[in-house]
């Protein structure tokens, strides 16, 4: 244990960690709107699309230092948002068409540029994927602060407007409100952040940061507040995990950081008490025998007011049940008094009776 600490220790540091910190709060301050808004796939489409925007802006400038750079993949994933909005608003294609039309396009744009123009120019793709935070310095804070606190006091400013946008637009205008103006300012500063990220971490941590927290926390709450802190909250535990262990393990910390966002979500699915994946397999399985018991009470008792006999094997050929399903009921059902056996023939009990009843009582009026 003390060698795992002294091994994190002595690799710790404080300008990288506090890069990361920052960078995945303002992805995850924006996430949860994006994951209620049903529009998360718009990070994907912004951080393909912004290839174009870095080629422009370097056949202007001619230098891959330039800050004209993050300039342009900034404009123009501002400009994919608005093409995202425009198309799937004035016509009949949905917004998951508009967002596939428009990335591929604007990156398969960038590639015939590259090809043609700049094809002698080296483009590093595990530093665009994965970034190159290990070699960030205390300079790059200045980047991510600004759209921290920008991000933050939107959300914190107009909370209640975004809150009644994100739930129902059209209300959004009733109450005097510009559900457009919101929309797009919103849109804006997802372009921005994702951009900026882009720079600093990488499209898999920027793209994971942005919907992992907000998705895992999501499935933990309906409160639009309690969810958006909850988020906060994941993606500070989600990027200082990471970030231990990709020092711990020697590996990228971005990309780990990534994997980590993806197994804490798979967790949170699978394990989570109310509608998690095993409790849901839980309490269908019980639910099935439920009703099979039900079902057998039931025709018992139909045959009972029809005057029919509730012979076993009767019973057993008009359920057309398997042999296995049928005796297993039939000894859940005798084990609980819900019915007695005599002479090979089956006969609900008056327990049985207030069982059935009030089980039908809660089908029919829950």
């Amino acid at each position: 244990m003390w060698y795992i600490i002294t091994t994190i220790l002595k690799s710790f540091e404080t300008d990288i960690f506090c890069i990361l910190i920052l960078c995945s709060l303002s992805l995850a301050n924006l996430g949860v709107f994006l994951i209620l808004k049903k529009v998360s796939m718009v990070i994907d489409a912004i951080s393909h699309s912004v290839l174009l925007g870095i080629v422009l802006a370097y056949l202007i400038v001619k230098d891959l230092n330039s800050s004209f750079l993050i300039i342009g993949a900034t404009l123009v994933g501002v400009l994919t948002v608005y093409l995202i909005e425009l198309i799937s608003k004035n016509s009949k294609i949905s917004k998951d068409a508009a967002i596939g039309i428009i990335f591929t396009f604007f990156f398969s744009l960038a590639i015939i540029i590259i090809s043609i123009f700049i094809r002698n120019i080296h483009i590093d793709t595990d530093a665009v994927f994965l970034g190159n935070i290990e070699l960030a310095h205390s300079s790059k804070l200045y980047k991510i602060i600004p759209v921290l606190i920008l991000n933050l006091l939107f959300v914190i400013i107009f909370y209640k407007e975004l809150k009644i946008f994100v739930f129902d637009p059209s209300l959004t205008n009733l109450l005097g409100f510009s559900s457009l103006w919101i929309n797009y300012s919103l849109m804006t500063l997802v372009s921005l952040t994702t951009v900026i990220s882009f720079d600093l971490v990488g499209s898999i941590m920027t793209v994971a940061c942005m919907i992992g927290p907000a998705a895992t926390s999501r499935l933990l709450t309906k409160r639009l507040l309690t969810c958006w802190l909850l988020s906060l909250w994941l993606a500070l535990v989600n990027t200082s995990l990471g970030y231990y262990l990709g020092i711990y393990f020697d590996l990228n910390v971005s990309g780990m950081i990534a994997v980590v966002t993806l197994v804490i979500f798979l967790i949170v699915l699978f394990c989570e008490p109310k509608k998690g994946i095993i409790s849901k397999t839980i309490t269908n399985y019980f639910h099935k025998k439920n009703l099979i018991l039900i079902n057998l009470l039931m025709h018992l008792e139909n045959n009972l007011i029809q005057k029919k006999t509730n012979n076993i094997q009767n019973i057993k050929n008009e359920l057309k049940w398997s042999e296995e399903i049928f005796r297993t009921c039939l000894r859940k059902a005798l084990k609980s008094k819900y019915i007695i056996q005599k002479n090979k023939k089956i006969l609900i009990t008056s327990l049985g009776k207030k069982y059935l009843y009030q089980k039908i009582k809660l089908i029919f009026n829950p």
